[in-house]
This record gives structure tokens, C-alpha cells and sequence, in this order.
């Protein structure tokens, strides 16, 4: 492209560039703007040359174009300068850091691996599944039972939770007697509940309450959930309860291949020897003769 030579200044194009510009069209801009560039290096490397052969160059004024200068080898972000900081006080951090003998690509590389995980984690829906649970039953043991869970997918962190916060609902119910068969004076009641008489006399002069005595944390194998709980006197109503409760679970949230209510697993055995007692250490954080 033929540019006027006047219009072109190696030490100060802004000015003359914009002038320039406007003798071509929108779309020979980006072509013009390349050939200035090419010329004012080429220029600056020529007069360079010359300042250097004449001695010149000392006092006079230089402008540099193209990329700058490489960093030097020690150089440090200041991103990276902070992490090193937090480390020292953040054990994730200092988990991030290893292994890249202060390589700040990767450093960089890691912490993108970490956050695109963790997006990923975020952005995914939770997806039930709108195929029935299957429910099995096998050899039940009120003060000793197992249930397990198959799950479709490896669950996430927050499926986990999710899952846990529902058996941890389910058993807090039971440990305060909510599942008591002989107090259901409202379902008894049938559909005239308007202005019912309530007996508390009957809800609280049992002779027996009907309580849950212990329960494990949930545990997790591939896609396997699991837990150990003792019903103690409570009624078999909870655990029709707790069916409801992972059956609309599985539909909306997380889903559940088949929930699998006392016996053993032949591949996940480890960890099943339980002795009864009230030793455990369930999920409220309270020691069972602490409640």
C-alpha cells in the first residue's frame, strides 16, 4: 500500500497515523497499521546503528517499540509473591504450592487446574433420575443396621452434603422420639382435624419412649454410600420415612440407583464389626449420654 511519506513519523506517529488513516478504508486499517509499525522498528534499529557508530546516542532521545524486555530470571509476580505470603498461614495454599519449586507457570497452572474443578463443581445441575429407586431388604437387626445406598454417579462435595444433611434430619427426629406408633392421634384423627381435642396426656405418659440410640457418620466408596445406625425402641415407621425421604431425594436432587436396608456388602466388608454399645460418636456432635 502506497503511504504518504509525510504523514509518517518514526519518533511520534499518534498524530500522524490517525491523518493517515483516514486516506484508507475500515477495511485496509488493521493492514496499515501493521506496515507503520514494521517501519517505526525498522527505523528505531537504523537509528540505533547510527547513534552507536558516531557516539551520539548518548544524549539523545530514544524511543523503543516492539515487546519489552524478558523479566529476569528471579523475577517474581506479585500474584505469586501473595501466595507465598498466605502459605505460611494457609495449608491449602501450601498445598498448592508444592512441587513447583517456585515456578510461577506452575504455579499458574495449578491454580487454574484448581479453579476449573472447582467452577466445574459449581456450574454442574443437580439431575435426579426419574426411574423408581429399588429398595431391598435383607437380613434387619433393629440395634445393628446397615443401610446402603448405590448411587448413580460418583457424588460431588455438595451431594455429599446434601445427602448427609437428610440421614442427619432423619435421625435427629428419631432421637427426640418423632417416630412413635402409638402417638398418632393425628393420622388417627382421619380428615376431620379442624378443632380436634390433641390428648398430650397419651403423647407423654408412654411407658416406653420410642427413641433412636446411636448413629455412624455416612461413608463413601466409589459410588457407595453407607451408614450404621441403632434404632434403638423406636418404631419401623422411621424407616418407611427414611425410604420417602431418599425416594424424592433421588427424583430431584441426587440420584439413587437402589437403597439396600440391612445385611452386608460382599465388596465394601471393612469396618462393618460394630460392638452395639452406645460408643459411637454420631453426627450431631453429642456424645448419646450427653442427650
Amino acid at each position: 500500500l502506497p503511504i504518504p511519506a509525510p504523514l509518517v513519523c518514526s519518533r511520534t506517529r499518534a498524530p500522524h497515523t490517525r491523518l493517515c488513516l483516514k486516506h484508507f478504508g475500515r477495511s485496509s486499517r488493521d493492514t496499515v497499521s501493521k506496515v507503520l509499525l514494521q517501519r517505526d522498528v525498522r527505523v528505531h534499529a537504523e537509528s540505533n546503528g547510527a547513534t552507536s557508530s558516531n557516539g551520539a546516542g548518548a544524549n539523545s532521545e530514544k524511543r523503543v517499540y516492539g515487546p519489552p524486555p524478558p523479566p529476569p530470571e528471579d523475577f517474581k509476580p506479585d500474584w505469586q509473591l501473595l501466595l507465598e505470603e498466605e502459605a505460611l498461614h494457609d495449608e491449602e495454599v501450601a498445598e498448592l504450592l508444592e512441587d513447583c519449586e517456585g515456578d510461577a507457570n506452575k504455579i499458574y497452572e495449578k491454580v487454574r487446574q484448581r479453579f476449573n474443578a472447582r467452577t466445574a463443581e459449581i456450574m454442574r445441575e443437580r439431575q435426579g433420575r426419574e426411574e423408581g429407586m429399588e429398595v431391598l431388604f435383607r437380613d434387619f437387626d433393629a440395634s445393628n443396621l446397615w443401610v446402603w445406598m448405590e448411587l448413580y454417579d460418583y457424588p460431588l462435595e455438595s451431594e455429599r452434603k446434601l445427602l448427609e444433611e437428610v440421614v442427619d434430619a432423619w435421625f435427629t427426629l428419631g432421637h427426640l422420639g418423632g417416630y412413635n406408633c402409638l402417638n398418632l392421634q393425628v393420622l388417627e384423627q382421619g380428615q376431620q382435624i379442624s378443632n380436634m381435642k390433641y390428648d398430650m396426656k397419651q403423647a407423654t405418659d408412654e411407658p416406653l419412649l420410642a427413641l433412636f440410640h446411636n448413629m455412624d457418620e455416612v461413608e463413601y466408596k466409589g459410588n457407595w454410600a453407607r451408614f450404621w445406625v441403632d434404632l434403638g425402641t423406636a418404631d419401623e415407621l422411621s424407616v418407611d420415612i427414611l425410604i420417602n425421604s431418599l425416594t424424592q431425594l433421588s427424583r430431584e436432587y441426587l440420584g439413587i440407583k437402589q437403597l439396600v436396608v440391612g445385611g452386608y456388602n460382599d465388596d465394601w466388608r471393612e469396618g462393618t464389626e460394630r460392638k452395639g454399645g452406645g460408643d459411637l460418636f454420631f453426627r450431631l456432635g453429642h456424645a448419646q449420654g450427653d442427650l
